[in-house]
């Protein structure tokens, strides 16, 4: 993706207006991209990505949940949003790994932390959007595949044999229904 490709794109940012906040949205412009909403409520975003399509969501880690669900989570897992396949990207100022899976865990598709550059968020977005990863859905995780690389599977006498559990590999773009494994 061009710079001029990145003017195209509609991104929505949900957090509460903080230093991070401020941070990320010029890191955004910097990159170049200049379509780009703000909502300080996670329920207000989830109702605008049941109106209108947006090529990608970035919200903080410090976001209120909706109901129950996480934040990142209720986009997947509520009904009437658009693209539950949209990339989420979760942002915090500080992380340590725990925050960084427990983000992975619940749908994000990639994380961010301060400092942020414009290289960062260009980078991270073509990854996600040019390259996106299949998506997978369980009874207890919905989101994109947490592997981050496609290794060989194991072959010979000695594999191990299970019964796998019903998983949907959803690939982006595509039915919701389409590969069952």
């Amino acid at each position: 993706m061009e710079r001029a490709d990145f003017k195209a794109l509609r991104i929505l940012l949900v957090s509460e207006k903080n230093h991070g906040a401020q941070t990320l949205r010029a890191v955004m412009q910097m990159a170049g991209i200049t379509r780009l909403t703000s909502m300080e409520s996670p329920r207000r975003a989830l109702e605008v990505l049941s109106m209108d399509h947006y090529d990608a969501v970035f919200c903080s880690e410090s976001c209120e949940q909706v109901g129950e669900l996480s934040f990142p989570l209720a986009v997947r897992q509520t009904r009437g949003v658009l693209n539950p396949l949209i990339p989420v990207f979760v942002f915090q100022e500080r992380a340590r790994r725990r925050d960084v899976e427990a983000a992975r865990d619940i749908g994000a598709t990639d994380f961010l932390t301060c400092p942020i550059s414009p290289k960062t968020v260009m980078t991270k977005l073509t990854a996600a959007i040019a390259n996106p990863r299949p998506f997978i859905k369980a009874t207890e995780y919905f989101g994109p595949d947490r592997r981050a690389k496609m290794r060989p599977s194991w072959g010979g006498d000695e594999r191990r044999s299970r019964t796998p559990k019903k998983i949907k590999v959803l690939k982006p773009g595509a039915a919701s229904d389409s590969v069952l494994i």
